[in-house]
């Protein structure tokens, strides 16, 4: 299934980003103690504010209640709107 986001909405793959201690071992996060998300843009639709704003593999920040989320085969995608997402990731 192949999924256009139209109006102004972006698609994402949810991220579950690894934490690690300082000696290299990563830690297992329990994500009903967040009150948000982080995915990765997959798609855009053709809104030019949406283009001017994100590119294709941002990943953005957003609350954990927000957007219509989607099951295709192994991965999770999460339909939002854009005043639904609160910021870029940058590394």
């Amino acid at each position: 299934m192949k999924i256009k986001p139209i109006g102004k909405r972006v698609l994402i793959k949810t991220v579950n980003p690894e934490e690690k201690t300082s000696t290299g071992i990563i830690l297992i996060q329990n994500n009903e103690e967040k009150n948000y998300r982080i995915g990765e843009i997959v798609s855009l639709s053709s809104n030019s504010e949406v283009n001017s704003l994100f590119h294709i593999s941002d990943k953005v920040i957003f609350s954990k209640k927000s957007g219509i989320k989607i099951n295709n085969s192994s991965n999770d995608y999460i339909l939002l709107d854009l005043d639904e997402i609160l910021g870029i990731i940058e590394d």
